[in-house]
C-alpha cells in the first residue's frame, strides 16, 4: 500500500473484525486520520506561502510543495479542500487559481507533444511579437520547440516513459502535455509542475507552468533562452516522475531533474550553482529536505544531490537512474528512494550501500576523478572538517553523523614509510572509512582509493604506503546507514534508525604488534594448581579483551565458565574459573584475533593459543 495512502484508506479497512479489536483499529485509524490530516494542513500552508509571497530558496521548490499538497489533499475538507484545490488547479481554470489564473479564456498552440497555453493581454501575457504572421507569437513557438526538444532527449533518446495522459483535459490535444505561460518572475518561481488534483494512484498526470518572458531584470541570466531550457527539462522531467510514483522522496525528485537538465542542455551547466553550496553539506544526509519549512537554507543540498546521480551515470550508465525511477513503487518499502536506487544497482552486481560509499570517498578528489565525475574539475573543493588536520598520533575525528552523511578530513604530509587510518563506527551501523590520496595537482592528478566497508559497524582500517609521494591525503568516515521504521506524517520524512551515530577517526604510523610479556599457567606446564587463574601480561594497552576473545577451553573442547576482568593500567588479563578445574586435564587458552593495541595491530597468531595440563 502507498505509504502517503494508507492513511485514507483505514476507516474502509474495518468490516469484519471483532468489536474490541474493530474498537482498537478505530482508534488508530483516528490517530493515522489525525497526522495525514495535519501534514495536509502543513502542506497546504507551506504551497500557499510559496505561491503568494514566494517563499522559496531556489525558485524551483514549489513543484515538491505542490506535489506533497496533491498527495495531501485527500486527508483535507471543507475550506482547506477547497483552497487546495484551488492552489493546485489549472491556470486555464480562471478565478479558482487565485495566483496564476488567466482573466480570460486563453489561446493555445499544439506541437507533436506539447499544448503551450497562453494570453494576449495582462500580467501574464508573453512578448506577443509574431515574425512570420501566424498568429502565434515568437515567444510561444520558441518554447514549443524548446519543449519537443526536451522530449526527444528524455524521452525518445533517454527511453523514459511518456507522461500519463491526461484525456481532454486543458483542451487542446488529447493526452498532450499542458504548458501554461504566466508571469511567475516576480515571486522569484522559474517554473512549476504539478499533479492534477483528485487521482489516487502513485502514477498520475500532471501540467507545467512556466515564466512569460524570462527577463534579465527579474532572473540572473542576460539571455533569457537558457532559463528556459533548463526549466523546461527540469521540470518535465518531474512530469514523467509523476508517470512512474508521485510518492517518491523529494531528494531523489529534485536531484534527478536537475542531474537531467545536463542531460539534456550540457552547455548550460545551470547545475553548478548548487554544487557550491553541497559541498560544505557533506554531514548533512543526502535524503534532507524540510517541506515543513521550504526557507530553510539546508534545503538547496537535495538540488546539489546531482552529483550523486552524476557518479551514478558515471559508473553504471545513465540507464541506471532511469531503472531507480522503473522500481521506485515496488522497492521495499515503496517509494523510498534508497530502496529504489539499491534494486537498480543490485541488477548492476552492487548496492545503495556499496556505491553510497564509494561515491562519499570519490568525492573528497572529485577534481582529479574523471572516471567518477568528468566535469569536477570545475567544482569546488568538497569541505573539510574545521580544524581537523591529523598527523600519526595526533588529532583526531570524533563526533556524530547521520544516514547518508560523512565526513572528511585532512592529513598532514608525513615521511613515514606507512601510515593507516582507524576509523570506528557504532556495532550495527553501516558506515566505510577510507583514505583518499592525490599525486599532482587538483584537476589532472592521480588518485588513489583505500576503503573499507563496514556493513555491521565496528573498527576498520585502511593502509597507505609512501604517503609522501601524494600532494594531499584525505581521511574519510561515513554513515551509509538508510535503516528506517516506516514513514512518519509528523515529520514528514522517513523515521531513520541510524541518526546521530558516534564515530571517531585517528591516524598511526604504528604497525608493531602487542605482544604477552608474561603468561602463566606458562605453555606446557604440566600439574597446575586445579585453583589455578589464567593471567596474561601484553607488553601495551590492548582493546576488545572479553568474554569472547579470551576463553579457556577444557576437556571435550567445552568452554569453561570463568569471571574476565583487564587492568587497561597494568594491561593485564585475569581469567578465573567458576569452579576447580578437573584432575590430570588439558587446558587450552585462546585469545582472539580481535584484540588489538591503539593502533589497532592485532596480537600475533603466535601467541594467542597455549596449552597446560593439571
Amino acid at each position: 500500500m502507498p505509504r502517503r495512502l494508507s492513511v485514507i484508506l483505514l476507516a474502509g479497512a474495518l468490516l469484519g473484525l471483532p468489536a474490541a479489536a474493530q474498537a482498537a483499529t478505530s482508534r488508530s485509524a483516528t490517530l493515522h486520520e489525525a497526522a495525514a490530516r495535519r501534514a495536509g494542513e502543513r502542506a497546504l500552508h507551506e504551497a500557499r506561502d510559496a505561491l503568494r509571497y514566494g517563499h522559496v530558496k531556489t525558485g524551483l521548490d514549489v513543484t515538491s510543495l505542490l506535489k506533497e499538497l496533491a498527495v495531501h489533499l485527500p486527508a483535507l475538507t471543507g475550506r482547506e479542500r477547497t483552497e487546495a484545490r484551488r492552489l493546485l488547479a489549472r491556470p486555464s481554470t480562471g478565478a479558482s487559481d487565485y495566483q496564476t489564473g488567466f482573466s480570460a479564456p486563453d489561446h493555445t498552440h499544439c506541437g507533436a507533444q506539447f499544448c503551450i497555453h497562453w494570453l494576449d493581454a495582462g500580467p501574464n501575457a508573453p512578448p506577443l511579437d509574431d515574425a512570420n504572421n501566424d498568429g502565434v507569437p515568437d515567444y510561444v513557438e520558441k518554447m514549443d520547440g524548446v519543449f519537443e526538444h526536451v522530449y526527444q532527449v528524455e524521452n525518445v533518446q533517454m527511453g523514459w516513459r511518456a507522461p500519463v495522459g491526461d484525456g481532454w483535459v486543458g483542451g487542446g490535444g488529447f493526452n498532450k502535455t499542458d504548458v501554461y505561460i504566466a508571469d511567475l518572475g516576480g515571486q522569484g518561481i522559474f517554473g512549476y509542475s504539478t499533479p492534477d488534483p483528485g487521482q489516487t494512484t502513485n502514477s498520475q498526470a500532471g501540467y507545467l507552468v512556466m515564466d512569460n518572458d524570462y527577463s534579465p531584470s527579474q532572473y540572473r541570466y542576460s539571455d533569457p533562452l537558457p532559463p528556459m531550457e533548463v526549466t523546461a527539462a527540469h521540470e518535465y522531467n518531474h512530469v514523467l516522475q509523476f508517470g512512474y510514483d508521485v510518492l517518491e522522496d523529494t531528494w531523489m525528485l529534485e536531484s534527478t531533474a536537475v542531474w537531467m537538465e545536463d542531460k539534456v542542455y550540457t552547455d548550460v551547466n545551470d547545475y553548478v550553482s548548487y554544487v557550491w553550496p553541497w559541498t560544505r553539506m557533506t554531514q548533512v544526509p543526502v535524503t534532507r529536505f524540510n517541506s515543513s519549512d521550504p526557507s530553510d537554507d539546508l534545503n538547496i543540498k537535495v538540488y546539489g544531490d546531482v552529483v550523486w546521480n552524476k557518479w551514478l551515470d558515471a559508473h553504471y550508465g545513465q540507464n541506471l537512474i532511469r531503472r531507480a525511477w522503473e522500481d521506485s513503487a515496488a522497492a521495499n518499502p515503496p517509494s523510498f528512494a534508497p530502496a529504489a536506487y539499491d534494486a537498480a544497482l543490485r541488477e548492476r552486481g552492487s548496492s545503495f550501500f556499496d556505491a553510497f560509499v564509494r561515491f562519499a570517498a570519490d568525492t573528497a578528489e572529485w577534481g582529479a576523478n574523471r572516471g567518477s565525475f568528468p566535469e569536477g574539475n570545475t567544482w569546488p573543493d568538497v569541505a573539510r572538517a574545521n580544524g581537523a588536520t591529523l598527523r600519526p598520533s595526533s588529532g583526531q575525528i570524533t563526533g556524530h553523523l547521520d544516514h547518508t552523511a560523512y565526513v572528511l578530513a585532512n592529513i598532514a604530509p608525513t615521511h613515514d614509510r606507512r601510515i593507516k587510518l582507524i576509523g570506528s563506527l557504532p556495532s550495527g551501523t553501516a558506515g566505510a572509512v577510507a583514505l583518499v590520496a592525490r599525486k599532482g595537482p587538483r584537476d589532472t592528478g592521480s588518485v588513489v582509493v583505500r576503503l573499507r566497508e563496514r556493513p555491521r559497524g565496528g573498527r576498520a582500517i585502511v593502509t597507505l604506503d609512501n604517503p609522501g609521494a601524494y600532494s594531499r591525503i584525505t581521511a574519510v568516515l561515513v554513515n551509509a546507514d538508510v535503516s528506517q521504521d516506516g514513514f512518519s506524517q509528523s515529520l514528514g520524512d522517513w523515521h531513520f534508525t541510524k541518526d546521530h551515530r558516534s564515530i571517531s577517526g585517528f591516524v598511526s604510523n604504528d604497525f608493531t604488534p602487542p605482544a604477552v610479556r608474561r603468561r602463566s599457567p606458562r605453555p606446557g606446564r604440566h600439574g597446575v594448581s586445579r585453583r589455578a587463574k589464567v593471567v596474561v601480561a601484553f607488553t601495551e594497552a590492548v582493546g576488545d579483551v572479553n568474554s569472547r576473545t579470551a576463553e579457556l577451553i577444557g576437556p571435550g573442547g567445552r568452554r569453561v565458565p570463568a569471571r574476565l576482568s583487564y587492568d587497561s593500567r597494568r594491561h593485564r588479563l585475569h581469567l578465573i574459573p567458576l569452579q576447580r578445574l578437573a584432575r590430570n586435564a588439558h587446558y587450552v587458552v585462546k585469545l582472539g584475533g580481535a584484540i588489538v593495541d591503539d593502533a589497532g595491530n592485532a596480537l600475533p597468531a603466535a601467541e594467542r593459543n597455549w596449552a597446560f595440563r593439571t
